[in-house]
């Protein structure tokens, strides 16, 4: 009989404050890639830490690797690696130093240390790099170095912080796909690689709710954040009665607001403006912010989700 999948990181009953309220409980499987998708004011950054084992929870615990230890303690640590783009070094310290360093901590002889070297330097393309000090390094290459880092306690859970580099992603898919687990700590939706499977929902206090990849690409598809500006302003009630239109605010002499459909939305806006003689000063899109999308799914049954071909039924004009 086929054994069920390994958990490698279980989030239970955590509170990053005392008297906050409770997360729903959250976890990764052996084999796949998860998120922890929220705004920077969100609760996913400390989250991430979390499990890392950077931190401790107010309340709750995480635990980690094949054993379920603690994140937090010496077995979970081991069997976690934390991959950032800030890499803590003493100034001048070289790349190759810096993983050395790492993997001779792990409790390897002088040459078992420099073989691992080497292979994670090559696995990461970064023997052209080896004698640079890490200070000097860019943005993907301090990501890669991080990661080389990370691997040096033969981890089996990776927590990355977005935005990742196009050069590790092949990588952390690799990673996975051999029986080990990924979880990313992500502030927009654009930032999620490819891959990831379920992605937890996170506000100011914890997770908020746990959705898979087909149901949050279902709720944005063809969506996006809306910011106009007209001159002389508009009336609120006018836009209102767009059809579809959700999350209308006003802020600093612009409506922000999100719908399925931006392309209709922008349409309507624009015929709106020119049938009441107003100027649209500023358009601005961007990705639904992970808030938007919180309020969007708690605002409905999951079974209610839209399949991506519904989302344009019933929109006239196209």
């Amino acid at each position: 009989m086929k054994q069920p999948p390994k958990v490698l990181l279980k989030y239970l009953e955590v509170s990053i404050e005392h008297g906050y309220p409770v997360s729903i409980d959250f976890a990764v499987l052996a084999g796949t890639m998860a998120a922890l998708l929220g705004e920077k004011d969100s609760a996913a950054h400390v989250l991430a830490e979390y499990a890392a084992g950077l931190s401790v929870p107010a309340e709750g615990k995480i635990v980690t690797g094949i054993k379920m230890d603690p994140a937090s303690s010496r077995e979970g640590k081991s069997s976690t690696g934390f991959v950032s783009s800030v890499i803590t070094a003493p100034p001048g310290m070289t790349v190759r130093g810096c993983i050395s360093l790492a993997v001779t901590g792990y409790g390897k002889t002088r040459n078992e240390a420099a073989k691992t070297t080497d292979e994670l330097l090559d696995w990461l393309e970064l023997q052209p790099l080896s004698t640079m000090p890490v200070e000097k390094l860019d943005y993907s290459e301090k990501q890669r170095t991080s990661l080389a880092i990370a691997m040096a306690t033969n981890p089996k859970l990776l927590v990355v912080e977005c935005p990742v580099h196009d050069s590790i992603h092949a990588k952390l898919k690799e990673f996975s796909q051999v029986g080990n687990a990924v979880l990313f700590s992500a502030s927009s939706l654009g930032q999620i690689p490819y891959g990831v499977e379920r992605i937890a929902l996170c506000d100011i206090h914890g997770i908020n709710r746990t959705v898979r990849h087909s149901e949050l690409a279902a709720m944005s598809l063809g969506g996006s954040e809306i910011s106009i500006s007209f001159y002389p302003s508009i009336a609120r009630k006018q836009l209102e009665n767009i059809e579809g239109i959700k999350n209308l605010v006003h802020v600093n002499g612009f409506y922000k607001l999100s719908h399925a459909n931006t392309i209709h939305a922008i349409t309507q806006l624009m015929l709106m403006a020119r049938a009441n003689s107003r100027a649209v000063v500023e358009l601005k899109l961007s990705p639904i912010p992970p808030s938007a999308l919180l309020k969007m799914f708690n605002s409905i049954d999951i079974d209610e989700i839209p399949s991506p071909a519904d989302l344009f039924h019933g929109e006239e004009g196209f």
